[in-house]
């Protein structure tokens, strides 16, 4: 069958802005956007960035705040309490024996209330904050210029809306308020152990410069340990989305053991990146008990030295509650630190995920509407190109000089090869890109001049693989109008001729569609995406390459409904199949980004130009793929089509 493009077939006659030798998805994956690092354990402008949204609650903010210091300050300071009873035991006051044990319990109590008051606001302010940042960055990918999707992986950007979000929402519902809990324990044992005896705290804290030594080197390697972990991580799994997408491919060419060995290997290098990953993180608990072991022992020594030079028997008490306290202070000391180091690479990765959110927010639309920009109400349909001229990059134009002027109602056909620039005009007919040069005109007004949204509400697209979502065919049909009626929908449907297959599927309009539609077939699809057009009732229509994955006798029934579609809307039509091409009011042929030819089917095939050879040569491989039946066409137009050929043929001034 001959093919108007569809990668190089009947002459390359192929569409697409990815064809392009220059168009933006050739610098897809150089956007300098880097997903793999982890990032600072504290940045500044993250946190900046952040407590705005925290202020929008503030009640609840400073309630958390206020929870956690009193959680914090009746958790460290229990062993200054039993150092205490210790020492009323010792000395027989029953009195204070009792006011102590009752302090201590009323301790636990507030410290359970704050603890659990904390944790139930902090939860809160989580989820207000994971509701708010996802829909903001939603609403803000919505918005985005097509030319910024063609230079984004779009799975780079469902992971910032989802995983970069959610470790954003655990900083702030455990996070945050924990690392402020520990430094705020840690200054509490501080200044309690200086208060106690300030020779056995230094004691203490000697052991803190070589642990930090220690740290220092651990977070260094750990940094890079976790960084790989991630970056095998993601090697895995694009691998694996890949072999499971492109399945058939795979199997088709007998891939299996070549791609399993292949997935082993990755594998293997994922998991020795896990071990090693691992052996630093069981390594440094350890070091930390190593040193809280040190720390308790020389607090011991020093302190069980001094009492046995203690000159009387008060002295020996007070030492006994000294160093019952150091002794449990001691460990509450490390308490932070070890706590501070389960969290080191949570806070590298909440506020690397959250630099990245706010880089995706700080993104602006290169399309934006002006301040005086005006609503579009009902159109008749005129479209005038003034001189268009666009490029994706500087100095390498795409479309130049472009001057065509459609009525209201007319069909407009774009014909060229691979790269000519054809689905690039249709894009710039919807603002998906922004002219560079010259205008475009509906209706006399700049679309520059026109908010977007009402310009878009006037237009429909059926693109060559047409795309479903995940619901009912009466959903997918209502598409572009969730308000419709039953009866429009059914209305819709009948006049593309999609109702004869929808009414015999078991539930009918009701039947729900798998991923993208895979349980119809790719012409049932398209049928549906028709409807979808003609129930949007659009004034201006663009249909991209929308017959060229259907076979002839799905096309007969395409074709019928074509001309229902197109019917008193200006269309703009870019199609690899003859009929389509042949019945268009206009045929614009692209060559190099400029109008080359245009004309109506008999006028360019009587120029015997591009269009007449191209024509020529889609005609000849039809016959070699389909010999004498004219790929099952009847035969009145079999004949028109090689009478055509024949008028091709001729000279131009004989016709």
């Amino acid at each position: 069958m001959g093919m108007w493009g569809g990668g190089g077939a009947a002459g390359g006659w192929s569409t697409g802005i990815g064809g392009q030798a220059m168009g933006p998805r050739a610098g897809r994956g150089a956007d300098n956007w880097d997903d793999e690092s982890l990032g600072k354990v504290y940045d500044a402008k993250v946190v900046r960035r952040i407590f705005p949204y925290l202020m929008e609650h503030r009640g609840r903010a400073f309630l958390a705040f206020g929870c956690m210091a009193v959680s914090a300050v009746t958790s460290f300071i229990q062993p200054l309490l039993i150092g205490l009873t210790v020492k009323a035991g010792l000395q027989h006051d029953t009195r204070m024996l009792y006011v102590l044990t009752g302090l201590m319990a009323a301790m636990a109590v507030l410290n359970w209330a704050a603890a659990f008051t904390q944790q139930l606001t902090t939860a809160w302010l989580g989820n207000r904050l994971l509701l708010r940042l996802r829909t903001e960055m939603y609403e803000h990918m919505q918005g985005l210029s097509l030319s910024f999707y063609d230079e984004m992986e779009v799975g780079r950007m469902i992971s910032r809306l989802t995983s970069d979000v959610t470790v954003m929402q655990d900083l702030l519902t455990s996070g945050s308020l924990t690392f402020a809990m520990d430094i705020i324990g840690l200054m509490v044992v501080v200044v309690i152990l200086l208060f106690l005896d300030w020779n056995l705290a230094l004691v203490t804290f000697a052991i803190v410069p070589p642990l930090v030594l220690v740290m220092a080197w651990w977070a260094k390697h750990a940094k890079a340990a976790f960084v790989n972990v991630r970056v095998k991580l993601s090697t895995l799994y694009g691998t694996l989305a890949e072999n499971v997408s492109g399945v058939r491919a795979v199997q088709s060419m007998s891939r299996e053991d070549e791609n399993s060995k292949r997935f082993d290997q990755l594998n293997q290098e994922n998991r020795n990146a896990n071990v090693w990953a691992g052996m630093l993180s069981a390594a440094i608990m350890p070091v930390i008990e190593l040193a809280v072991a040190i720390a308790t022992c020389a607090v011991l020594i020093v302190g069980g030295l001094r009492a046995l030079n203690a000159d009387n028997s008060t002295d020996v008490i007070n030492f006994f509650l000294i160093l019952t306290s150091f002794t449990l202070f001691v460990g509450r000391f490390f308490d932070p630190i070890r706590d501070l180091v389960l969290q080191y690479t949570m806070l590298q990765r909440a506020m690397a995920g959250g630099e990245r959110i706010f880089e995706v927010l700080d993104t602006e639309p290169r399309i934006k509407d002006r301040p005086d920009a005006i609503e579009l109400e009902d159109i008749e349909g005129r479209v005038d190109f003034d001189n268009v001229e666009f490029h994706y990059i500087e100095g390498v134009p795409i479309l130049r000089g472009i001057d065509l002027h459609v009525a209201p109602g007319e069909t407009i056909a774009f014909v060229g090869h691979t790269g000519a620039g054809k689905t690039t005009i249709t894009s710039l007919i919807s603002r998906g890109y922004e002219v560079t040069g010259g205008a475009i005109r509906i209706d006399g007004h700049d679309i520059r001049d026109v908010k977007r949204r009402s310009l878009t509400k006037h237009m429909g697209v059926v693109l060559q693989n047409p795309y479903l979502f995940s619901g009912t065919i009466r959903e997918n049909i209502a598409y572009g109008r969730p308000e419709a009626t039953h009866e429009a929908v059914v209305a819709a449907a009948h006049a593309v001729g999609a109702d004869e297959f929808i009414d015999r599927l078991e539930n009918g309009y009701d039947t729900v569609l798998q991923q993208r539609g895979q349980n119809l077939s790719v012409g049932q699809r398209q049928l549906i995406s028709f409807a979808r057009a003609i129930l949007a009732a659009p004034r201006i229509l663009v249909l991209d390459e929308a017959t060229a994955s259907v076979d002839t006798q799905t096309e007969v029934i395409i074709q019928r409904a074509l001309r229902q579609l197109l019917k008193d809307r200006t269309s703009f039509v870019i199609a690899h199949r003859l009929s389509t091409i042949r019945e268009a009011d206009r045929i614009v042929v692209l060559d190099k980004g400029a109008i080359a030819e245009i004309g109506s089917h008999n006028q360019l095939l009587a120029s015997n130009g591009i269009y007449a050879n191209l024509y020529r040569m889609t005609y000849e491989q039809e016959q070699a793929h389909a010999g004498e039946g004219a790929l099952g066409e009847d035969e009145a137009v079999a004949r028109r089509r090689r009478g055509e050929m024949q008028a091709a043929a001729a000279p131009a001034g004989g016709q």
